[in-house]
């Protein structure tokens, strides 16, 4: 019983940490060339929406993500820190199955780093769902460290689809 005490401080006291982490939203800003070309494959970003966030909710930009002219997927990026976000992640990814395992999901989180440092952040938390391996591979990609994985609160949208845990992943965009 001491040692689920333990975790339950231990877990409170890191949320507390991420939501005290800096950053600055006086409103979405001007939006640089989200572009990547490697080996004559070119990746880029179009913002499809920038969503102002109300009540519990943070704003939050939102891609689709293209290889040339093909759409390939999406992802977001939601500023701010709060309980549900460090269950639920700073960002968010889907590539389109005919286009997975090539790396996708990995460059397109690197695209929205400026927008992230733009607001100040120099951490983001990645979640995924324990048993999504691709998902962990893409975080494994990018250099995060894996925190913990953590018991979804019955209060927390991803619970209520069904989930229970979640593998919560930091990553530090000040290396």
């Amino acid at each position: 019983m001491i040692d689920f005490f333990r975790e339950l401080l231990a877990l409170r006291h890191e949320i507390n940490y991420y939501n005290r982490l800096p950053c600055q939203f006086e409103g979405f800003v001007e939006l640089p060339p989200l572009t990547e070309e490697v080996l004559s494959e070119v990746l880029s970003l179009v913002c499809i929406n920038k969503n102002p966030g109300k009540g519990r909710w943070v704003p939050a930009y939102e891609f689709e993500i293209y290889k040339k002219d093909v759409l390939i997927g999406e992802i977001c990026l939601r500023v701010g820190y709060s309980n549900r976000l460090y269950y639920g992640g700073q960002i968010g990814y889907a590539i389109l199955a005919a286009h997975r395992g090539r790396g996708y999901a990995a460059r397109a989180c690197r695209l929205i780093i400026p927008v992230a440092r733009a607001h100040g952040m120099e951490k983001l938390l990645i979640t995924n769902n324990c048993n999504n391996k691709a998902s962990r591979r893409v975080c494994e990609k990018l250099g995060a460290t894996l925190l913990r994985q953590a018991k979804l609160p019955f209060w927390h949208e991803l619970y209520k689809e069904g989930q229970r845990y979640v593998n919560v992943f930091e990553w530090d965009l000040t290396d």
